[in-house]
């Protein structure tokens, strides 16, 4: 199948009729006519000059996947794109995982800047950084991004298929005028929502008979022919986004696959055999990183995946055909860029890793293939381009004005000519980073990093201090792990790079993934979060509360003034970086029940202090404290020896202590005499929390002060009694 002829169609200009010099008066008229009539078709003929766009968004296709081997065998549509397309092998997903991803490749911003950073801000594998559709539309975006800014140009504009992730809300979106959108993961029984060819906007589910693609492939054929008979002339973008090659929200990986295709390619094995695959030597990675091999079970499950993937964009090269071929057929087709890409590569096993996320290669690398008129052949072009880099070359294809917003370089120069740039010089760096934990076999893996990804290096700074370094010339599949080798000049030199690379100036940013709010702590408490600035967070100012005594924690006692306890970060010289800290405390509360209030700030290497984020928890079984008996204070001693007794909360190797004090000569009893020292005495510690003491006062006039004591924590002694010994 070939989807563009070589020429370029040139369009015929209409010109007004002169006829007789004794028709003046009718040729004005006719005139007056002609202009109200020939100035719209002259705009339309300007505006048909503009080029279509088709742009293919695939879900977790790795190159792999679209190797060229893999395209000749089983994808003939796209073998036949790539061999008219320019291929670009150095392109990466700027945050390899799909909802960030999608959110910068609609507004051409990295995800620090438009502020989707993560699938959905309440999942605890976002460590509480924001993300969804719903943060989307708050940061705005949803009136500011790719499809608005093609719709003003003039562009009839169409999505079908995946949009964002966590929070749509079954409204067409203000930059689209077609929509179908697919929610959630659910290659069969999809729940759909669509405007077109209903007559209103609605949402239901496609069915368990009916596959997605299907359904995708007939809703982008029915928009672009509604198109093509109301408006031929107007240019149109199409966003196709399928769900294929992400794996099912189905325990059941076979349920991504087509019927026809469930033993398509049955010989078919996973390439196992690059040295990355169940990495040998896995001693250099990251401590957090660190795994025992593959086991059997893996490979097996790693295999099935690897298949079922495989076989599902078979569905997606039969849906691009049918509507390749209707864009063909409808002549329009040679005046069409078409876009293919990834919003993430994928790992099967590779570093002993799975799925994204991570800033390994085969997780940010994505297959990206430009074709359009012009390009009669296909070339490879090696440039380091973004993900995010899609939306510039988009709008400047277009004719488009891009916005200053805008992070990414438009790649449109290179389409058809990449020999037209020096490969190594095209861009200095991109930044690639994520804020999102991953699973892994059932095991949680921290994977907050920033990284600077070079032509043919990558540095990676993990917001624990971890670091990696790799050589991608001479080690392509990062195996050896260069950080500890370099000189500190370089390693300086790195870390200050990838530092100044947020070129925004923006106030510190905080998170608190640990106490969850609401839950029960005890008087060890893990406080944690994540600190993020354009340069360095570098320490978080923590404050606790008593909601019963409205007394603020110091670290080491409650007092009435406000406290802060000020905890490093882990890597303070890092744009993201962990913080965390055990806080043992005590609870002054009678009943053994407290409630806390903490909230925390973080600090920036320019001493600027952020908004504070907060927790709320219920501290029990903690209670350190010691107080009289009520009926002490003012009580009169007539004889010789006095008790004074009092009860005690069950925190742990607590000591009462008491202090006296001789109101008259202002001395303190150490027990035999008095002194002009301060002095304590240690009370007897009774059954069922209880404490008592005896003394052996001259008649005078005391007061007593009271504490209690449990290694580097005490209360203070603001519980007195005055007492009068006759």
């Amino acid at each position: 199948m070939q989807f563009y002829n070589s020429h370029t169609p040139v369009l015929s200009r209409a010109q007004s009729p002169v006829r007789e010099l004794w028709r003046k008066t009718f040729l004005i008229a006719l005139l007056f006519v002609a202009f109200a009539v020939l100035l719209p078709a002259n705009a339309s003929a300007l505006q048909s000059n503009k080029p279509n766009i088709v742009l293919v968004n695939l879900d977790d296709a790795d190159a792999e996947i679209l190797s060229q081997g893999n395209l000749d065998a089983h994808y003939p549509t796209l073998a036949a794109l790539a061999r008219r397309s320019t291929v670009f092998t150095n392109a990466h997903s700027t945050t390899p995982f799909c909802a960030p991803s999608r959110a910068a490749l609609f507004t051409g911003q990295y995800a620090f800047n438009n502020g989707c950073k993560t699938g959905a801000a309440m999942h605890s594998i976002s460590n509480g950084f924001a993300g969804g559709y719903q943060q989307f539309i708050s940061n705005g975006h949803d009136e500011n991004e790719l499809g608005v800014w093609m719709k003003r140009a003039g562009y009839r504009t169409m999505h079908v298929g995946k949009f964002h992730h966590d929070g749509f809300q079954n409204t067409v979106p203000p930059g689209w005028d077609d929509v179908s959108i697919s929610r959630g993961l659910k290659f069969f029984n999809t729940a759909k929502f669509t405007n077109i060819g209903v007559p209103r906007a609605r949402g239901y589910l496609t069915g368990e008979d009916t596959y997605v693609a299907h359904v995708d492939r007939d809703h982008a054929i029915a928009a672009l022919d509604t198109h093509f008979r109301s408006r031929p002339s107007q240019p149109f973008l199409l966003s196709l986004a399928p769900f294929a090659p992400h794996t099912p929200d189905d325990p059941d990986v076979t349920r991504m696959v087509e019927q026809r295709y469930l033993n398509y390619a049955d010989d078919v094995r996973q390439p196992v055999n690059d040295p990355d695959f169940d990495e040998a030597d896995f001693s250099d990675k990251p401590e957090h990183l660190q795994r025992s091999p593959l086991r059997r079970s893996e490979r097996a499950l790693y295999e099935l995946v690897y298949k079922s993937r495989l076989r599902s964009m078979k569905s997606v090269d039969d849906q691009l055909k049918a509507i390749f071929d209707r864009i063909e057929d409808a002549g329009k087709m040679d005046n069409t860029f078409i876009i293919l890409t990834s919003d993430n590569g994928y790992q099967l096993g590779h570093h002993r890793m799975y799925a994204k996320k991570d800033p390994f290669h085969r997780s940010t690398n994505v297959p990206l293939m430009a074709s359009g008129p012009g390009v009669r052949s296909q070339q490879f072009g090696n440039h380091l381009i973004a993900h995010l880099d899609i939306c510039p070359t988009i709008l400047q294809l277009a004719g488009v004005t891009i916005p200053n917003s805008v992070d990414g370089k438009s790649f449109a120069s290179l389409i058809g000519r990449p020999s037209s740039s020096d490969e190594a010089g095209w861009q200095r760096s991109i930044m690639i980073e994520n804020w999102a934990d991953k699973y892994l076999i059932g095991m949680r893996f921290p994977i907050v990093y920033t990284a600077e990804r070079y032509y043919d290096e990558i540095y990676v700074a993990w917001s624990n201090g971890q670091r990696e370094y790799y050589d991608l010339e001479a080690d392509p599949f990062q195996l050896e792990n260069q950080f500890d080798s370099l000189s500190s000049n370089v390693k300086a030199q790195l870390a200050s790079s990838l530092r100044n690379f947020r070129k925004q100036d923006v106030t510190p940013t905080i998170t608190m993934t640990s106490p969850e709010r609401g839950a029960d702590v005890t008087d060890a408490i893990n406080f944690a979060g994540f600190m993020e600035d354009d340069s360095a967070a570098v320490a978080s100012l923590l404050t606790i509360k008593s909601f019963r005594t409205g007394k603020f924690f110091n670290g080491n006692s409650w007092q009435d003034d406000p406290a802060q306890i000020t905890i490093p970060g882990a890597d303070p010289g890092n744009n993201v970086n962990d913080w965390q800290e055990t806080i043992e405390l005590f609870s002054e509360t009678t009943n053994d029940i407290d409630y806390l209030q903490s909230w925390v700030r973080a600090v920036d290497d320019s001493g600027r202090v952020g908004p504070a984020v907060w927790s709320s928890n219920v501290i029990r079984g903690s209670s350190m404290f010691a107080r009289f008996n009520p009926t002490l204070n003012g009580k009169t001693f007539r004889y010789k020896t006095q008790q004074i007794n009092g009860f005690m909360g069950a925190f742990p190797d607590t000591t009462v202590r008491i202090a006296i004090f001789d109101r008259q000569t202002g001395k303190y009893f150490n027990g035999t005499t008095f002194q002009d020292e301060y002095a304590r005495l240690d009370a007897d510690l009774l059954p069922n929390n209880r404490w008592q003491a005896r003394l052996n006062l001259p008649t005078g006039s005391y007061r007593i002060f009271l504490r209690a004591v449990s290694g580097k924590f005490f209360q203070r002694e603001t519980f007195r009694a005055d007492i009068r010994v006759n």
